[in-house]
């Protein structure tokens, strides 16, 4: 019987970091992953012979730098390209966002004086933020239910942290957390170009609009990696050398450095329950693997609902399970392009262009997107967010050649009349292309292949319920201490041995990987191992 100290479920980037940590604490360690390519929701393939792109997502997920360093992905081939945060146009203009903070303050000047005096103010404010948030991320959650002298004190450690903030920055601190992102923005800029900007960095593949209350917290999500610098310009964006696939590669390298063991096609059916403890797991073609602690890089939904005969959780716990919510909100387009697209309306040569292209005319297009999703229907403006992540790789598509990845936003999981069939993905993938052509003509004329996938696609094909990336909805109540639920936080699950390292799990996509290295930390300790 093949035995193992630890099995990850699932390859996905925080499954893949989660059997990194444990196979360098010298944990013997096996991943599973049911598909034949390792990544989850940003696997990379092949859209066209030569023509690579992450299939599921954006293709921008990165790890925190604090991963890189521990799992030492460098030595393993791990290279990231710095860019400028990208455009975004509207009709007659666009707006870029630039690392360099003389260059970035020039670029808001040509909409605002003002706006370009304020961005120093709300660059330090957000990176108040950031920084009484980031310690939250990195480490496992203690759930405040469960009494014990180290929750106790880990408790009162944030409490002290928060207390020894200046007054002020605790003000600025209840209003990024209360406030509608239309709202805080308000505070600092007037031009409606700028706050479009901003509001749309920050909200995409999120289910609240920009006028939604404590929708401005996600403005934090572009500084989480930030550090004051002398630069201070706007965040930048990192893009693997490579594409998603480096990533990967990085942390398959890494697992099998120290000994650890991937197999893929090996889809997991069942987690064998011994004394109300997980000790094993099933495979569909009925073979069993042994483990002492089982770690699953599954939805919370899949994880219970599919893995275990209901009656062997406790009582109560699946209709809990059922009440998290899941809920696709971002379909995807991949292109192939026989040349690059010209952009009339942008400097030739802009550097920030590298950083991708944003189409969210404003404030209200937004807000009509996220209330044609909450009404279940195609989006009317939806917000677009492309890269072209060939024109700083050139070893994604063949010369000359390129690709470019769309997430399109506020695109429901199911429609009010009716499934998604391949004509209204059609007229979806028509209304985004016609957008882009508005700004990039000749564009539809250079396109060499195209796909769209919507949630049920995602959904289907990489596992997870309702097409959701965020694998739960990042709503307060559903975040930090509640995360995936009220009285579960953190990466603990009620089946000894069993623990959560997906994005369901604290701190969701806040930081990819967190929930891995945190979810292996707690493991790594059960086995007597030191993370």
């Amino acid at each position: 019987m093949e035995r193992h100290d630890a099995i990850v479920i699932g390859g996905g980037l925080n499954g893949l970091t989660a059997a990194a940590y444990l196979a360098r604490a010298g944990a013997k360690v096996l991943l599973l992953e049911r598909n034949a390519v390792l990544g989850g929701a940003d696997a990379a393939y092949d859209i066209a012979p030569g023509f690579q792109l992450a299939r599921y997502n954006l293709g921008v997920s990165t790890l925190p730098s604090r991963i890189i360093s521990d799992l030492e992905l460098g030595r393993h081939g791990l290279r990231f390209l710095r860019v400028d945060g990208g455009i975004s146009l509207f009709e007659g203009g666009y707006i870029a966002s630039y690392r360099d903070g003389v260059v970035h303050r020039r670029e808001l000047a040509r909409f605002s004086l003002k706006d370009a005096d304020a961005w120093t103010r709300f660059r330090r404010d957000l990176l108040r933020g950031a920084q009484q948030l980031r310690p939250l991320l990195a480490r496992p959650l203690a759930d405040p239910s469960r009494f014990s002298l180290g929750t106790v004190r880990r408790l009162l450690n944030t409490v002290s942290r928060w207390g020894a903030a200046e007054a002020d920055a605790l003000h600025d601190l209840t209003r990024l957390w209360t406030l509608s992102c239309a709202d805080f923005l308000d505070d600092y800029f007037e031009s409606d170009a700028v706050k479009a900007r901003l509001a749309s960095d920050a909200l995409i593949g999120t289910a609240l609009g920009p006028r939604a209350p404590t929708s401005a917290r996600y403005l934090l999500g572009a500084f989480i990696e930030e550090t004051v610098g002398a630069s201070a310009g706007a965040p930048a964006r990192n893009l693997a050398v490579g594409g998603p696939t480096a990533i990967v590669h990085a942390l398959v390298s890494a697992i099998e450095a120290h000994g650890g063991t991937i197999r893929t096609e090996a889809e997991v059916t069942d987690v064998l329950m011994r004394e109300r403890a997980a000790r094993g797991v099933v495979l569909a073609n009925g073979e069993e693997i042994h483990g002492q602690t089982i770690l699953s890089d599954l939805d919370l939904k899949r994880t219970f609902l599919a893995l275990f005969r209901w009656k062997e959780l406790p009582e109560g716990f699946v209709e809990k399970v059922g009440r998290f919510r899941m809920r696709g909100v971002s379909a995807k387009i991949n292109v192939a392009l026989d040349g690059a697209p010209e952009f009339p309306s942008v400097p030739a040569g802009c550097p920030a262009v590298l950083g991708g292209i944003r189409i969210a005319n404003s404030l209200d297009d937004m807000e009509c997107a996220a209330d044609d999703w909450r009404d279940r229907i195609p989006p009317r403006v939806p917000l677009i967010d492309a890269l072209i992540p060939s024109l700083a790789d050139r070893s994604l598509a063949p010369p000359g050649k390129h690709v470019m990845s769309i997430a399109v936003h506020y695109v429901p999981e199911a429609l009010h009349d009716g499934p998604w069939t391949t004509e209204r993905k059609d007229e979806l993938a028509d209304l985004v292309v016609a957008r882009l052509a508005e700004q990039s003509p000749g564009i539809r004329e250079r396109i060499v292949a195209l796909e769209t996938l919507v949630p049920p696609d995602i959904e289907n094909e990489v596992g997870l319920t309702a097409g959701d990336l965020a694998q739960g909805e990042t709503t307060l109540d559903q975040m930090f201490f509640n995360r995936p639920m009220a009285a579960l936080a953190g990466n603990r699950t009620p089946i000894r041995d069993l623990y959560l390292c997906s994005a369901s799990a604290h701190p969701g996509p806040l930081g990819v990987g967190y929930a891995g290295a945190n979810a292996a930390a707690l493991a790594a300790a059960s086995l007597g191992k030191r993370g």
